[in-house]
């Protein structure tokens, strides 16, 4: 396979990063809901990922944003090291970490270094302020009524409106990643890197602990395991209330990223399909995304906003 034809803005960053020094194994990688371009390459035997952002007219602030998060998690080392970053072009060259996505599991051990990395970026220096999550589900609603003529449930939006009004206080508590799937987060044999800082700024710290808790930590218990290896203590009745605020915004946050991927495929899944239970959902998606309608995952999320919201904004318990 011949390699990949480079945007010049790439090869000069390579040339800038790795003066004289020859490139091999050029390959293309997927760029996800981004866009953006990303090729992995050997320098020296050494493995590396070079991204080019997508410039963006309406927010011309963002690759910044971005690249000034990445550089702060770089340093602080819950992200790759970085090796080259120019906002002017959007291009970035990082370590290539050779691990694994993380998945639904029961080791404590594992739990305690997930917990850790969390609270080690956390601790961190300040992120810059980017778009809030309303700005974004707004952004999400357009986008989906363009390519599909709908946007968002209504529904959905008012819920995440009245709970951020009740989350506002913590709303840019600590520099967060605001993006923690599965697929951001990479499990090595001795550490837990955090990559793809799209969306990353500051935030709410529990709703990087929620948005965990969605597809590594699903059950009650273990969400719970992991608030206390995160706090390093049992959680008082404050800290579970704002941990049950952060799920249902998690929730949110996802099923509007799921009904967008569902109008990328022209539409909702068939509408006489009943939402089916979360964990069976999510657990059908994990093993054969490809056979999973993204709609169908939006649905089971929204379903279990509605249920995890009503407790939080009538003020019912509930679990963590």
């Amino acid at each position: 396979m011949s390699a990949p034809e480079m945007h010049p803005d790439l090869t000069a960053a390579l040339e800038a990063a790795f003066p004289g020094r020859p490139v091999e194994d050029v390959t293309s990688l997927s760029g996800g809901f981004s866009g953006a371009a990303l090729l992995a390459f050997v320098v020296d035997g050494a493995p590396y990922v070079a991204k080019r952002f997508p410039l963006d007219p309406s927010d011309p602030e963002r690759v910044a944003r971005e690249i000034a998060c990445m550089r702060v998690a770089s340093e602080r080392g819950v992200a790759p090291r970085l090796h080259h970053a120019d906002a002017r072009t959007g291009v970035t060259i990082m370590d290539r970490i050779a691990g694994t996505p993380l998945r639904p599991t029961g080791d404590p051990t594992l739990l305690e270094r997930v917990a850790t990395t969390l609270r080690r970026l956390h601790d961190g220096p300040p992120f810059p302020r980017s778009p809030s999550r309303m700005d974004f589900l707004r952004s999400l609603d357009a986008q989906c009524a363009a390519l599909a003529g709908v946007g968002l449930p209504a529904e959905l939006v008012r819920t995440v409106d009245e709970l951020e009004r009740v989350s506002a206080p913590h709303a840019h508590a600590a520099p967060c990643h605001r993006d923690l799937n599965p697929n951001n987060v990479l499990v090595t044999a001795d550490r837990v890197y955090l990559v793809d800082w799209t969306t990353a700024g500051a935030g709410d710290p529990f709703v990087d602990l929620a948005q965990l808790g969605i597809f590594a930590y699903p059950r009650p218990e273990q969400r719970e395991a992991l608030l206390e290896a995160y706090l390093g203590r049992p959680a008082g009745d404050d800290e579970r209330a704002r941990s049950r605020i952060a799920r249902a915004i998690a929730l949110a946050f996802y099923a509007a990223g799921f009904f967008f991927g569902g109008a990328r495929l022209g539409g909702p899944p068939p509408a006489d399909e009943e939402p089916r239970p979360l964990a069976e959902v999510l657990a059908a998606f994990g093993a054969a995304p490809e056979r999973t309608h993204p709609g169908t995952v939006a649905a089971a999320l929204l379903r279990e906003v509605r249920r995890e919201a009503q407790d939080v904004l009538r003020g019912r318990p509930s679990r963590p």
